[in-house]
């Protein structure tokens, strides 16, 4: 059930899909602040976002380049630490096994670049292509097609072709090769923007959590729940015109989400020392076909990804590393043998049916209001990289006019 319009209570809810581990209990009401003092007058921010992943991150660079003043709350100890933090930042701009381009995949590109330049971010985003090695003798025909649809992004490879360029790479049916394309590194580039957005006069806040909020008709006062050190918790308030909820897997722990109907599916990736065998090989930024495979510094690789849908925690398993080194090791069989040196877990979030985000004020008691003050930016599922910055970028002329948000994404009680 959802939320009376402009409140947002915290509440659990077990249901198909959600990860229990990462809900957290219900908290008291009416704690005293963190020097032990009843909440008085509450703090004011132009803009409070709530949550520290690449959404947040990218909203928080954003936002404040555009002169608002904004305050980042990151309920865990550090940002990236959800979904953000186990990605492997492939920047694939034709996914699918149809090789079907991403959602307005110029633009998507064009504020992908803008975002890391602007950040001073160019060493998180390794633009040496994407290989996708077909799978079999249809999807190759399916590759061609694209290669012929795409040309300038893209160019078909024969066995042949694909085995002079890339030796290590098993790729018997062919593969299409995306030069505009790559991977990027989704931890240390969230950590670039949060820090441009602090030289732009934002403060970013760690162990703090938004648990609920009240809407009024010039600002939001919200409720922030932070970790003390000597453990509990403590609450206070603040005020601001607009609230943007960045939450990831949080979303199942606010009651006001609830009508977006949004689904977690969890993925597990592994960090991978280089074989050997691998050692001087040429490999592309991103290899995606049969699990995906990107480079990363130190001679370290990161493979992925499980999709799981009944998962009932957030921990890495060996069933799911068997299951990715299993994948991998078809297109680049050394990886059978390599030496797991770390593996991380998190939970992809969509809206239903959609492989797009959601952006936009809260549906109010099952009807779209503009005029809200909370707002929902998120569900980035495994297209961030090249929806997040698209939609940040255009963000401060969004909040001033709503009705310009594209269909596509807005967000919508289901």
């Amino acid at each position: 059930m959802a939320a009376p319009c402009g409140q947002g209570r915290r509440y659990l809810r077990i249901q198909r899909g959600l990860l229990d581990d990462s809900l957290q209990p219900p908290l008291p009401r009416n704690v005293p602040d963190f020097a032990g003092r009843a909440p008085t007058q509450p703090m004011t921010d132009d803009v409070l976002i709530a949550g520290g992943g690449l959404a947040g991150a990218c909203a928080a660079f954003a936002l404040s380049r555009a002169g608002h003043a904004v305050r980042l709350l990151e309920a865990t100890g550090e940002p990236a630490s959800g979904a953000s933090g186990a990605a492997a930042g492939s920047v694939n701009p034709l996914m699918g096994r149809r090789a079907r381009p991403t959602w307005r995949l110029g633009e998507a590109l064009g504020a992908l670049r803008w975002i890391v330049r602007a950040a001073g971010a160019e060493a998180t985003f390794d633009e040496r292509g994407v290989l996708r090695p077909a799978q079999n003798a249809e999807q190759a025909g399916v590759f061609q097609d694209a290669a012929g649809e795409h040309p300038d992004r893209t160019a078909w490879l024969s066995a042949e072709a694909a085995s002079d360029r890339f030796p290590a790479v098993q790729s018997p049916h062919g593969a299409l090769w995306i030069d505009d394309g790559g991977a990027a590194d989704v931890p240390a580039l969230v950590g670039a923007l949060l820090d441009a957005a602090r030289e732009r006069g934002a403060t970013v806040e760690t162990g703090a959590r938004v648990t609920g909020w009240t809407e009024r008709a010039e600002h939001v006062t919200v409720e922030v729940e932070r970790e003390v050190e000597r453990g509990g918790e403590r609450t206070r308030r603040r005020e601001a015109e607009r609230l943007l909820l960045c939450v990831g897997l949080g979303y199942a722990a606010l009651g006001a989400l609830a009508p977006l109907d949004l689904r977690a599916v969890k993925g597990q990736t592994l960090r991978l020392r280089r074989p050997p065998a691998l050692d001087g090989a040429r490999l592309p930024g991103s290899l995606s076909g049969s699990g995906y495979v990107v480079s990363q510094p130190g001679g370290t690789l990161l493979a992925g990804s499980t999709y799981e849908h009944e998962a009932r925690h957030l921990r890495p398993t060996d069933d799911g590393r068997q299951y990715i080194l299993d994948k991998v090791s078809r297109m680049l069989p050394p990886l059978a043998e390599a030496e797991v040196i770390g593996a991380q877990a998190g939970a992809r979030v969509s809206p239903p049916g959609s492989p797009l985000p959601a952006l936009g004020p809260l549906p109010c008691g099952g009807t779209d209001r503009s005029d809200r003050r909370v707002w929902f930016f998120g569900a980035l599922g495994s297209r961030g990289l090249l929806t997040a910055p698209l939609l940040a970028r255009a963000l401060p002329t969004l909040l001033a006019k709503p009705a310009r948000i594209p269909d596509a994404v807005r967000a919508r009680a289901s």
